[in-house]
């Protein structure tokens, strides 16, 4: 697969999960195929992340940046959508199976992550306030990790688009073709 052109017109930065890395495989796919840079939002354990810290160096990373294209998945989808609820230098958003937590979501019922981070990661403005940026939202139909209905919950209050993939939570079947179709989508929407 050649690379995707889509940098001419956008920057993109990918920020990666939460047990994840800025160079896992979908960093340096991204990076590989769409020239994709990615945020490295922490320097300590997952569990001792902050998500307030997470999302002010992503802003950091970014300040300056024109035509910002943030691709997050997992917990990197809900900071980049936390990112971008007031700063309109973000273009798009484009999130891989988003960690974003509906309010009607009991984080008690949520035994993989420690409880401090969830309170941090429950944000009511995701849902009560109009991000500017487009939002592209992908889920894997077979999602073990999080559940389908949190994004598509997301994507109604925000006015996303949605596109399902028979996939895992990874996209362990889709991952190489992951850029192309963000590639595909960002190239229909400046047309």
């Amino acid at each position: 697969m050649t690379n995707i052109k889509t940098n001419r017109y956008y920057k993109l930065f990918y920020i990666h999960g939460y047990l994840s890395e800025p160079n896992s495989t979908k960093g340096a796919l991204f990076k590989d195929k769409l020239n994709a840079q990615a945020i490295k939002y922490r320097d300590c354990e997952p569990q001792e992340l902050k998500i307030s810290d997470c999302v002010k160096r992503i802003k950091d990373f970014i300040k300056g940046e024109n035509n910002v294209v943030l691709i997050g998945s997992s917990l990197g989808g809900l900071l980049a959508a936390k990112a971008a609820k007031d700063n309109n230098q973000i273009k798009h958003l484009i999130l891989l199976n988003p960690a974003i937590i509906p309010p009607n979501v009991d984080i008690n019922e949520i035994s993989d992550m420690p409880k401090r981070i969830l309170t941090e990661m429950k944000d009511p403005d995701l849902f009560n306030k109009n991000i500017k940026s487009e939002i592209f939202i992908l889920l894997g139909k077979n999602d073990e990790v999080v559940p389908n209905n949190w994004g598509i919950y997301f994507a109604k209050k925000q006015n996303a688009t949605v596109r399902f993939l028979d996939d895992d939570h990874r996209f362990s079947n889709n991952m190489s073709q992951l850029p192309k179709i963000i590639g595909k989508y960002l190239n229909k929407s400046i047309n």
